[in-house]
């Protein structure tokens, strides 16, 4: 269940953008980011769209906070020195404390060894403001950090915000470079730039000028605002979305800007904008469960709507493995449909329609017309080619609140088309772990955590059932048999097993923190990150788990 949110950590978070991501095929990593918009406030801006962006021919690399230093000797100048991390041990793990900075992201690198930091400091004094980020990469194994500055941004106060919101990771071009936004000065002028840095060489190069605003003209508007970024699998191609030119495929080979949606330069209330990375694609529609959603190719640019013909509510999903793409559909648009909450709402569908990456339908697994119950997708086995169908009616609890009241889980054949009703088990015994599919499907929308998970043994058609309240996020390691999860109130960790989801082996227990991030990331070596926002710096935690 994907929700209308904010992006999650400016990207990529690990996670997602809106529900869990899970289990990267091509990655260590165990996740695959879900990137979500962030709401901000309408922007206004006269500035005029161009076609295309500037490539840097001849680039040269530079040092972020000296290069402002040298080429703007007409600005007010700070000094923020270097960014002080300070490295100690606690209970099976490792803290790392960044003074007077703060988090802006969080990403595991594609090697999956490390986590690489976007960290922010601020300094305001008058009317004048400055800011500085600085990569923070951590190898929780060997310990060995690397610290060092990549934006410095000089505004006044009042476009502090546009500054700080335009910085952040862009992609990996490998393990040994990414591409980030940032905000440069040229003396009146703030340069909106696609930078690389390279950790070998510990160097920024520019690579492309989106855009400039001049902070000082008279009636100038607001400062535009990079919302989002992300390099498209191709590694050729970046989608922006900004307060100038909306949402947007830029060439890296040529600079050609190609808009791909008209409008999307102001984020609405009620949109909906999602990255799916390892699909290659964005999606975008004004509102929730609408049909016109647009279809992005993040390495063209080219958008399509291959969701119209269906004439009531869609709701496009992904498998956690990123294997298959479907949407849950209903016949009609009656707002019975549609289960509301105060934080998201959840589609009750009549059907599921399984898409290729294009959006072509595949198969289609529905329920008549007139049947009270509802379907919906709850896993996919890529060894199988069966899709785990959900069956469930809309009752009532003792507060008087609807949930999904669970009728029975159905396999869907890919290549017949047929659907199979399968028997519970209390027991699982003797399972092997190459024979279990695992889903899960939220059953409230007033209590988040209230879901239900599934393992499914596909030889003897049967199905164990937990109840975990995970705050959305699952892991899954099927080489290793480990389920991760984590409690509702982001507490603690529990480690269980797709061949006995009856017994949990292991558990982590992080009462003294108070999370105000609900997302964890793993690395290999059966390590754990997640990080904590605190007044006079962020905390940045790994602990290793058996």
């Amino acid at each position: 269940m994907k929700l209308n949110i904010r992006k999650a950590e400016k990207p990529f978070i690990w996670f997602a953008l809106g529900l869990a991501v899970l289990c990267a095929a091509s990655f260590v990593v165990f996740s695959y980011p879900v990137w979500k918009t962030l709401l901000v406030n309408p922007i206004e801006t006269s500035e005029r769209k161009a076609s295309s962006a500037k490539l840097i021919t001849a680039p040269v690399s530079y040092k972020a906070a000296e290069d402002f230093k040298a080429s703007n000797v007409e600005l007010p100048q700070h000094n923020f020195g270097s960014l002080q991390v300070n490295k100690s041990k606690i209970n099976k793990g490792i803290q790392l404390f960044a003074k007077q900075g703060h988090v802006q992201g969080q990403y595991a690198a594609p090697d999956g060894i490390r986590m690489d930091y976007l960290v922010q400091r601020q300094q305001l004094e008058g009317s004048n403001a400055w800011v500085q980020v600085d990569l923070v990469s951590a190898d929780p194994q060997t310990q060995q950090m690397l610290v060092e500055p990549i934006g410095f941004t000089y505004s006044n106060g009042e476009q502090l915000e546009a500054g700080l919101q335009s910085s952040g990771l862009s992609g990996y071009l490998s393990g040994d470079e990414f591409l980030y936004t940032t905000v440069k000065n040229e003396h009146d002028e703030w340069v909106y730039l696609v930078n690389k840095f390279n950790f070998t060489h510990k160097t920024i190069t520019p690579v492309m000028e989106l855009f400039r605003y001049s902070y000082k003209a008279v009636n100038g508007g607001k400062p535009p605002i990079i919302y989002s970024s992300q390099l498209a699998p191709d590694k050729s191609h970046l989608l922006v979305r900004d307060s100038r030119n909306g949402i947007s495929s830029y060439d890296l080979s040529t600079g050609e800007i190609r808009q791909a949606i008209e409008g999307s330069n102001e984020v609405k209330a009620g949109e909906y904008f999602e990255l799916l990375v390892n699909s290659g694609i964005a999606l975008y529609s004004t509102s929730r469960y609408q049909n016109d959603v647009s279809w992005i190719d993040l390495s063209t640019g080219m958008v399509r709507q291959p969701l119209l013909s269906e004439q009531g509510f869609v709701e496009v999903g992904m498998d956690v493995q990123g294997k298959i793409m479907y949407y849950n559909f209903t016949y009609d648009r009656l707002p019975e449909n549609v289960m509301m909450g105060d934080k998201q709402s959840l589609l009750l569908p009549n059907g599921v329609q399984m898409i290729d990456k294009q959006g072509n339908p595949t198969k289609r697994f529905s329920l008549s017309k007139d049947a009270k119950e509802r379907l919906e997708f709850g896993g996919y086995s890529e060894s199988k080619k069966t899709v785990l169908l959900h069956k469930f009616i809309v009752a009532m609890n003792g507060n008087g609140q609807p949930y999904k009241k669970t009728l029975g889980w159905l396999l869907g054949d890919m290549s017949t088309g047929s659907m199979t009703m399968l028997s519970k088990t209390d027991v699982p015994d003797n399972w092997d772990k190459k024979d279990i599919l695992f889903g899960k499907v939220t059953l409230s929308a007033l209590v988040p955590s209230n879901q239900e998970q599934v393992f499914v043994n596909l030889l003897e058609n049967n199905y164990y059932m937990t109840r975990w309240k995970t705050s959305y996020q699952v892991q899954l390691l099927e080489d290793e048999d480990i389920v991760i999860y984590e409690d509702e109130g982001m507490k603690r960790m529990f480690v269980s097993s797709l061949t006995r989801p009856d017994l949990v082996v292991a558990a982590l227990n992080y009462k003294k923190y108070n999370w105000d991030n609900n997302k964890f990331s793993l690395l290999s070596g059966h390590w754990l990150a997640r990080y904590q926002k605190q007044p006079e710096g962020d905390k940045m935690y790994f602990f290793q788990w058996n």
